[in-house]
């Protein structure tokens, strides 16, 4: 995306060269240049990052009540090949390598709360995203059992192919339960928007962050802040889409937060 944006600069000064815009040339170039350097040596990727988990950097205590509902967010798929037979089957699905904090935070959180000789069930969000004929909740709830966790105590919410149809299924799910606390598990940098279109459907959940990623700011241009920049703008995009969309008139009536 940032890479997008600096490419559509510099066709935009070719155009300007080409038509001897020459003034208009040199604010795109030196606007082009400047973009470039603060991205690629880290300093506009750690202002989107720390504004989006400053606010989450410390986890919050969290205090189990008798139903407790554990919401884990999937991440994703991974399609691992088999080279050598050629073969692709629902076993070779995995979690991706990003969504394994996720997974360990869940089960964290899970083992805390049975700690306490409280109900608790995790309920894991995620449908088939990438068209690869199983689910994020199915892949991930088995992950969950390999490490130890009472498959019993998993509900699988598998329809969802976004953040805000996570929030939406989950909160009916939430609804039918009967659930006295909930506790809303994402990635870092993720957080802040689940919890926003979470808290739209009506669930005032405790959010947890799995990770927290940072930026490296260098007097060096590095590559991997490109791909930082390109996270959080995935993310600072979900808001203004939020805020068009509800002045369009296009989102789902919100509903009063903690109805869920």
């Amino acid at each position: 995306m940032s890479l997008l944006l600096i490419s559509l600069l510099i066709v935009i000064l070719l155009l300007l060269r080409f038509f001897n815009f020459n003034r208009a040339k040199s604010v795109v170039l030196y606007s082009t240049v400047l973009l470039t350097l603060l991205i690629s040596t880290g300093v506009i990727p750690k202002y989107l990052l720390d504004k989006l988990q400053q606010d989450y950097a410390t986890k919050a205590p969290i205090q189990w009540q008798d139903n407790n509902a554990i919401i884990l967010l999937g991440a994703g798929l991974e399609k691992v090949e088999d080279t050598v037979n050629n073969k692709h089957n629902v076993d070779s699905i995995e979690p991706p390598f990003h969504a394994f904090g996720r997974i360990h935070e869940a089960a964290k959180l899970y083992n805390e709360c049975i700690g306490t000789a409280q109900e608790c069930k995790i309920i894991v969000s995620g449908g088939d995203t990438h068209k690869l004929g199983t689910t994020e909740a199915a892949v991930y709830k088995k992950r969950l059992v390999q490490i130890g966790i009472d498959a019993t105590d998993i509900i699988t919410e598998s329809n969802s192919l976004n953040t805000w149809q996570n929030a939406q299924f989950t909160s009916e799910i939430l609804n039918k339960g009967n659930f006295d606390n909930s506790v809303l598990v994402s990635s870092g940098l993720h957080i802040k928007r689940s919890q926003l279109y979470f808290e739209h459907f009506g669930v005032r959940a405790t959010p947890i962050r799995a990770d927290y990623m940072s930026a490296q700011v260098s007097w060096l241009p590095l590559g991997y802040n490109f791909a930082l920049t390109d996270f959080a703008l995935h993310e600072w995009i979900g808001f203004w889409r939020y805020d068009i969309y509800n002045m369009l008139g296009a989102n789902q009536k919100r509903v009063n937060a903690g109805d869920a």
